[in-house]
């Protein structure tokens, strides 16, 4: 009866384990990171309890390899979750070691542990009493070794991830120039090749195995990285993973079989990586059209909506970082001044997406991508810039030196290559096939990152109406304001900027009834047609444009809503209080705010919270 409640116990925290691990990729697909480690911590307590490390351990190789499979996947997971398993005495340690953060580290650690399990459940295949021709232990020999596989070059991602891998701008981030650079990364990458091979040699018709050979292979040999993708097919041709990795390596090379693969992936299954292969293809083509504006902006809004279809799917990092960098895209045609209600609308909600889009990616993946970082810190600046509005920008000063103080300390971790590992021989010869890498790489710009970080650092809040309230607001003069509205009378944002015009001529001169009034009307103008819209709100669309003596296939720009952003009826609504308050001033009466104007105004603040107009006047 003992061994029974053994058994039970052992069949308990198996299923139990089993369920966690479900539950933690669940949460890190929901982006809940901390709630994922948390499932993986209590999942490694139950199979910790079993006798796995002792002489007990020969039959428990589905939980020692159900063990391995939990530490492996905190790569999912981004490295500032791990700060809390940080001792003092850790930090200390590996201060003096590494070039990675103890976050980092502290992450690289947690997945060890499943090298760890995989090489005991390799143990647990190799025992003498199992017989060479066991074809059952060599398929559980093989898959041991796939895993192993799979968390060697997982830790080597995490690392290059963390130095700053995928920064784009053609640097030299690439996981093949970090290999190059760190030889922890390169000794991971080596051994995970290793890894893989003995798997095909122990059991050669393991699709996972040559599949997991080709993403180890890509960053040293891209030929043979296309061999084992192709083997993997041929074995298991609904093999998703093959298709997509092939599709993405070809997007380097081939861009036409790179489609043609991923019209075969969307037959497989439905994975985010066809589409963000298909917004890489559309990114790519739209350099062609170099002097065709309308035609590249075309096929950037194709990519965006790629990346949002991949979305739809899951939250991929990559998809993530793609649909920020490609849904702000403003095609130039929109920004004609007959047209400024649609690009108005247009520009608000891609910023929005775009901001938002970079700032859950950030949060998934840490801050090692330089270039994201980069863009990260200016939409930051640039979202508190568009929060200035009224005459008093004081409480936006403290943020804005944050951001851009965190905009100055962007950049590359140098890699310390003191005290170098031993190196690890690979079991095939490398050497070969350094012609086929791709060497087209450069510095980061960081003269650029500093230009702009320094035109960044030169804004500084605006005062006053004479200023303008946004920081993008394309108008410098009230006779250009005036021009607007005759262009385009039905839009409540030209209304909107013509009055805060009109109302710091108000505010610069002395008695001017006249300037007052038409401030007044301006403002009541405004505020009547953006309340319309956000009653009736309906779906507005560019006006049709062609391209001159060429047929256009690439579709139009997306429509938007015609409801317009909270914060331009708050502003409108408080800026009406603020003209009557000061036409009551002139008039000599008590400057007290009628009940009216306090409801109106008490609205604005519920509507946007940061209308520093409303504030004042209401006196909070």
């Amino acid at each position: 009866s003992l061994d029974c409640s053994l058994e039970i116990h052992r069949m308990a925290a198996y299923i139990e384990s089993e369920s966690l691990l479900f539950l933690a990729r669940r949460d890190t697909q929901e982006g809940k990171f901390g709630s994922c480690l948390s499932h993986l911590e209590k999942g490694v307590g139950r199979l910790s309890s079993l006798p796995i490390n002792g002489k007990q351990a020969d039959n428990y190789y589905c939980e020692v390899k159900l063990l391995g499979d939990l530490y492996s996947l905190g790569n999912s997971l981004p490295s500032y979750v791990f700060a809390t398993a940080i001792t003092s005495q850790d930090a200390e340690d590996k201060r003096k070691k590494s070039y990675l953060s103890l976050e980092v580290e502290s992450q690289l650690s947690f997945m060890m542990k499943g090298e760890q399990a995989y090489m005991l459940a390799l143990e647990l295949c190799n025992k003498d009493d199992v017989g060479e021709d066991d074809e059952d232990n060599k398929h559980l020999f093989a898959a041991a070794l796939t895993d192993l596989g799979t968390n060697l070059l997982s830790q080597a991602r995490v690392a290059s991830m963390a130095l700053g891998e995928g920064s784009g701008g053609g640097t030299k981030t690439s996981l093949a120039d970090l290999a190059m650079q760190s030889s922890q990364i390169k000794d991971l990458i080596t051994r995970s090749i290793n890894a893989y091979l003995q798997a095909v040699d122990s059991s050669p018709h393991e699709a996972p195995a040559w599949c997991g050979l080709g993403c180890a292979l890509v960053a040293v040999d891209p030929l043979l990285s296309q061999h084992a993708f192709s083997r993997a097919l041929q074995l298991d041709a609904s093999l998703a993973d093959s298709w997509s990795n092939i599709a993405l390596l070809y997007a380097n090379f081939d861009t036409n079989k790179c489609s043609e693969i991923l019209d075969f992936l969307t037959q497989v299954e439905d994975t985010p990586l066809m589409w963000i292969g298909r917004g890489f293809l559309l990114e790519k083509t739209s350099r062609e059209w170099k002097d065709q504006d309308l035609a590249r902006e075309a096929c950037l809004t194709k990519a965006a909506d790629s990346y949002r279809a991949a979305l739809q799917i899951m939250q991929h990092p990559a998809a993530l970082l793609g649909l920020s960098l490609t849904c702000r895209r403003g095609d130039p045609g929109l920004q004609k001044s007959n047209n400024s209600v649609y690009s108005s609308l247009s520009d608000h909600d891609s910023k929005t997406e775009s901001r938002m889009s970079m700032v859950i990616h950030q949060n998934m993946t840490g801050e090692g991508n330089v270039g994201a970082s980069y863009v990260r810190g200016l939409t930051q600046i640039e979202e508190i810039l568009n929060c200035i509005s009224g005459f008093d920008g004081a409480e936006y000063k403290d943020l804005l030196t944050e951001a851009k103080a965190a905009l100055n300390n962007v950049e590359t971790i140098s890699v310390n290559t003191s005290g170098e590992l031993p190196s690890t021989q690979c079991d095939i010869d490398l050497s070969v096939s350094m012609p086929l890498r791709v060497t087209k790489s450069a510095e980061f710009p960081y003269d650029l990152m500093k230009n702009a970080a320094n035109q960044a650092s030169s804004v500084s809040p605006s005062k006053g109406f004479d200023d303008g309230s946004y920081g993008t607001d394309p108008l410098n003069g009230l006779d250009e304001a005036r021009n607007n509205v005759h262009l385009n009378p039905e839009s409540g944002e030209v209304w909107l900027i013509f009055a805060k015009k009109l109302a710091g001529e108000v505010s610069s001169e002395d008695n001017d009834t006249n300037m007052l009034s038409s401030a007044k009307i301006a403002a009541q103008k405004a505020y009547d047609l953006l309340h319309e819209r956000a009653v009736n709100a309906t779906l507005l669309s560019p006006r049709r444009q062609s391209l001159q003596g060429k047929s256009m296939e690439y579709s139009d720009k997306s429509v938007v809503s015609s409801i317009p952003p909270a914060s331009l009826l708050s502003e409108s609504m408080s800026l009406i209080s603020w003209l009557e308050e000061v036409e009551a001033l002139d008039s000599g009466d008590s400057p007290s705010i009628c009940e009216g104007n306090f409801a109106s105004l008490q609205e604005s603040l519920l509507l946007d919270p940061t209308n520093s107009i409303a504030t004042a006047l209401i006196g909070m």
